[in-house]
């Protein structure tokens, strides 16, 4: 995975969405609320390889690795939902999104929405880029420990 990306799975950004903090439309993931309330993030799909089935070894080395969809096109693989077969193996895998650690950590700090649609209409979106310098990076290197920290206990 490239740096800054994250693994964040379908069933988390059903929860997020029931709970009104974003908005999930194709592959892209609106704030509904919080600080970042209207910015927008293209996610990209992808999956997180959980077992082999009906085998003991892993020919491919797939295992525990996050891999997006159009590599996994390249590669021969066929992904139906939560499996994956490439070549004469089948997995078992978990499908979502790869995100930038920001967006998940703005949607992860987004409060609950109280109340569907806002009297202000919706705000407009932008398209958040990669962390430009060392600094923002350590940032979000910082509040992915601490969500990590509070979420997976």
């Amino acid at each position: 995975m490239a740096g800054g990306l994250l693994f964040v799975s379908q069933a988390l950004l059903d929860t997020w969405a029931e709970q009104g903090r974003i908005d999930f439309s194709g592959n892209v993931m609106t704030l509904l609320s919080g600080e970042g309330k209207g910015r927008s993030y293209a996610l990209e799909p992808a999956v997180r390889f959980l077992k082999v089935v009906g085998a003991d070894d892993d020919p491919h080395q797939l295992l525990a690795k996050v891999k997006p969809l159009a590599q996994l096109r390249e590669m021969g693989a066929e992904a139906v939902s939560d499996s994956v077969v490439l070549g004469e193996v089948a997995y078992e895998a978990e499908p979502g999104f790869l995100a930038e650690v920001a967006a998940v950590q703005a949607a992860v700090s987004a409060p609950r929405a109280e109340a569907a649609g806002s009297p202000e209409g919706p705000a407009e979106p932008r398209v958040a880029g990669p962390a430009r310098d060392a600094e923002e990076r350590r940032r979000e290197a910082e509040a992915l420990a601490r969500f990590l920290l509070e979420n997976l206990r």
